[in-house]
C-alpha cells in the first residue's frame, strides 16, 4: 500500500484557480492532479538529462573517431 504525506504548499492564486477548474471538470482531487504534474515534471527532467548525456556521448564518440581515422592516416603514409 502506498502511503500518503500531508505537505502545505503557497501557489500563485491564478494557478490555484486553474487547479480548481480542473479539478471540478476532471472529477479529480486537486492532490491527484498535483502528483499527476510532479510525475510529468519528472518524466520531463529525466528525459531532458537522458538527451543531453546521449548529444554528450555522441560528441565525444566523434571526437574519438576523427582522432582515430587521423591516426590511422598518419600509419597509412
Amino acid at each position: 500500500m502506498i502511503s500518503k504525506v500531508k505537505v502545505t504548499v503557497s501557489l500563485d492564486s491564478s494557478l490555484m484557480k486553474q487547479l480548481e477548474v480542473v479539478s471540478r471538470q476532471s472529477r479529480a482531487p486537486r492532490s491527484r492532479l498535483i502528483e499527476e504534474a510532479l510525475r510529468f515534471w519528472q518524466r520531463n527532467r529525466l528525459e531532458q538529462q537522458l538527451k543531453e548525456g546521449y548529444q554528450h556521448m555522441a560528441t565525444e564518440d566523434r571526437a574519438t573517431a576523427e582522432r582515430n581515422v587521423k591516426a590511422g592516416w598518419e600509419i597509412v603514409k
